[in-house]
């Protein structure tokens, strides 16, 4: 009787339970670096805003009530609608300036 050579059951299944694992590993690690890639991305956003309304704060000729809330700063053309949209996910809010 000749003696066939092949894989066990049991083999098969401790290396479809590592194929498991190390796609698992992958996925969590790829989510994570979404994640960061993302709040980097909406911190970079809310610095830009930050910016565009200091220099347009700075700018002779602008009403207080351009920088009240983030319709306003859309109505002044500080800020576009876009942004406003992607500051929502922040929850981000202007703060109120005054005069110097």
């Amino acid at each position: 009787m000749k003696k066939r050579r092949a894989f066990t059951l049991i083999e098969v299944l401790a290396a479809l339970g590592l194929i498991i694992v190390l796609t698992l590993t992958l996925v969590v690690t790829i989510k994570t670096q979404v994640d960061q890639a993302n709040a980097r991305q909406l911190q970079s956003m809310v610095a830009t805003v930050n910016a565009q309304i200091e220099i347009a704060y700075s700018q002779t000729g602008r009403n207080e009530a351009d920088f009240a809330t983030t319709a306003s700063l859309v109505r002044a053309g500080i800020i576009t609608q876009k942004q406003v949209e992607q500051l929502s996910a922040a929850s981000y809010q202007p703060h109120a300036f005054t005069a110097p």
